[in-house]
């Protein structure tokens, strides 16, 4: 099913429509497509990032934090985090705890906070979410603990996990 659109006008600086043409040119998109993902991040994620104060940190200062931590804080840390905000954003969200909302905002949370390439595959009652990172070991541990964390408290369930040094694939049950 095609999603409806509606046609709307407005201005924009031209400085803006330089900088959106060349990027529409170097993602080989139209100006529409670049203009309907900008706009829809807006809507699905950085309106309610922005409520629950997330804040960005670049890749580098994020692999800084964790080569300055050892494996027990990084886990503590990990699961600090991934068992508050995570359940409470998606009941805000999506008013709802599933399979689906907590798939939903990990795909959401990965594309948006850079924490690696993050693809989710769901069949016969189990959902899997894969992530490839640059983050070396201490990336994978810090991963596992925070994917486990909101899995944990938002779900109940057990998890299934596999980690490398630069990628951690969790399995849980629908």
């Amino acid at each position: 099913m095609a999603k409806k659109t509606s046609t709307i006008t407005f201005r924009i600086d031209q400085e803006f429509e330089k900088g959106l043409r060349k990027e529409a040119e170097e993602k080989r998109v139209s100006l529409n497509t670049l203009a309907n993902q900008i706009l829809g991040d807006h809507v699905d994620l950085g309106q309610f990032m922005k409520k629950f104060g997330i804040i960005e940190m670049s890749k580098g200062s994020f692999k800084e934090l964790l080569n300055v931590l050892d494996e027990k804080n990084i886990i503590n840390f990990a699961k600090t985090i991934g068992s508050k905000e995570p359940k409470d954003f998606i009941l805000f969200k999506w008013k709802k705890l599933s399979s689906e909302s907590v798939s939903g905002f990990i795909k959401m949370y990965f594309e948006h906070c850079g924490y690696g390439m993050c693809d989710i595959l769901t069949e016969e009652g189990e959902n899997t979410v894969s992530v490839h990172h640059d983050f070396g070991k201490k990336g994978s541990i810090f991963l596992k603990s925070f994917l486990e964390a909101i899995i944990q408290s938002t779900l109940e369930r057990e998890c299934k996990i596999t980690i490398s040094e630069n990628s951690v694939s969790l399995t849980f049950s629908n």
